[in-house]
């Protein structure tokens, strides 16, 4: 145990040999005095008198030992609380740290196992600096299912052992340095998934799962398929941990009015990785997810106003009826969730979203939401 040799290795520098000698003997002698205490000779006297355990004397004593006693006899205390009881994930960073510093000068590989078994991600980062910074020039193998210890701890170094062996040491150092300032991002999900599917903002991956369960019953992750939401990052980090891996992804994207510039001149840019596909509407009017539902669901204002009813308040949905023809109704719904920076809709997508998802109601959708999720 590492807190073992730490113990040993204070002793070994604060004390001379013969103090050492000394304090092994004093210690011994204690441990012998416990043993001969009429409060230990009474429990002895009690202990398995029935045989039940062994035909032999039963008893319990404190080791006395000479090799080695005193060290492995102590222990540590963190605030006064014994090693033992401060709770694994402390236990866990103690003696992670240990194991880096014995030693040191002797050992030149470190392995280690899942140093993010704690709930506190302020001592998670904590500890992640530490190792960064004190395993010198030591070589270190760490597993983890944390995409943020792999972002921090640089991305590029990743080895991924399945059938085969594969490492990201080809990828694109401004990637790598992005991750390692903004952790936060899932990473990792899209290194041990074999399809995902990258959107926007969270409304995109609430309606494609309502779209999916509908088709099929179950949600898609049930079937393999990780719906990722790339937020502020932007869906070219994900792909280029895409483009090393092969990992097959599908990106929905809005064409932000004008399909050509971002949806066709975008899809060059991976003419060569096939694992990598765009999908958005075709129609410059349908410039976002919201205005591409609302013209599927604006047939007939039967139909349109089934949809207002869901995804409106009471409020909003006033509004909307003092509006008196299908096309009226249409351009205020697409109003309404039109963003423009600053002015704040993005709360009305998510919670619209929300109760489509929640919903009952069988509404339209383009054909492209279906496509999507077609990974033949």
């Amino acid at each position: 145990m590492g807190k073992n040799q730490y113990i040993s290795s204070i002793l070994n520098t604060a004390l001379e040999k013969e103090e050492l000698v000394k304090l092994t003997l004093n210690y011994r002698e204690n441990q012998q005095i416990f043993n001969d205490s009429e409060e230990v000779k009474t429990v002895n006297g009690n202990l398995d008198t029935d045989h039940l355990i062994t035909d032999k004397k039963l008893t319990i004593a404190a080791s006395t030992l000479p090799a080695g006693s005193i060290q492995t006899g102590l222990q540590l205390k963190v605030d006064e609380v014994p090693f033992q009881f401060i709770g694994k994930g402390e236990q866990s960073n103690v003696q992670i740290k240990l194991a880096i510093q014995n030693k040191s000068k002797d050992i030149d590989l470190v392995m280690m196992e899942e140093p993010e078994n704690h709930l506190s991600h302020t001592n998670l980062s904590r500890l992640v600096h530490y190792i960064e910074n004190q395993r010198s020039n030591k070589q270190l193998f760490l597993t983890t299912h944390s995409s943020y210890v792999l972002n921090k701890l640089s991305i590029d170094k990743i080895c991924l052992l399945q059938s085969d062996y594969k490492r990201l040491d080809r990828l694109d150092p401004k990637v790598v340095k992005t991750l390692k300032r903004l952790p936060g991002y899932d990473t990792l999900r899209v290194a041990l998934s074999n399809r995902v599917i990258l959107v926007e903002g969270p409304s995109d991956e609430l309606v494609l799962k309502k779209i999916y369960y509908r088709k099929h019953g179950r949600l898609p992750e049930q079937d393999g398929i990780d719906i990722i939401v790339v937020r502020g990052v932007g869906f070219d980090t994900f792909i280029a941990v895409g483009k090393e891996i092969g990992t097959k992804i599908h990106v929905l994207r809005d064409n932000d009015g004008d399909y050509e510039r971002n949806v066709i001149a975008a899809r060059l840019e991976y003419t060569d990785f096939p694992n990598i596909q765009l999908f958005s509407s075709e129609s410059d009017l349908e410039f976002s997810l919201e205005p591409a539902l609302i013209y599927a669901n604006a047939n007939n204002l039967e139909m349109l106003d089934a949809f207002a009813e869901m995804v409106l308040s009471t409020q909003t949905k006033n509004l909307y009826n003092k509006k008196s023809t299908l096309e009226d109704r249409r351009e205020f719904l697409i109003d309404w969730f039109r963003s423009i920076k600053g002015n704040g809709k993005g709360t009305r997508k998510v919670d619209s979203a929300i109760k489509l998802f929640d919903g009952s109601l069988e509404f339209e959708y383009p054909a492209f939401l279906d496509e999507v999720f077609n990974f033949d």
